[in-house]
């Protein structure tokens, strides 16, 4: 039996994805990452994992697509 995912599963997960970029850079944090000690490419590395995490999602729920 295969197992079935709801749409409402793909909204949450996409919701959860949307808070976790405003986490990452809009709160506090942000000057945590930004701060002159760490590397220079590691926005970059923090978007790159944005896009994977999505691309993910985007896999995951590929059969729910129009």
């Amino acid at each position: 039996m295969t197992k079935r995912i709801e749409p409402e599963k793909q909204r949450e997960s996409t919701l959860l994805l949307g808070l976790f970029v405003l986490f990452l850079f809009a709160s506090p944090l942000t000057l945590w990452w930004a701060a002159d000690d760490h590397p220079w490419f590691l926005p970059y590395l923090l978007w790159l994992l944005i896009i994977l995490i999505g691309a993910w999602l985007r896999k995951r729920y590929r059969h729910y697509d129009l």
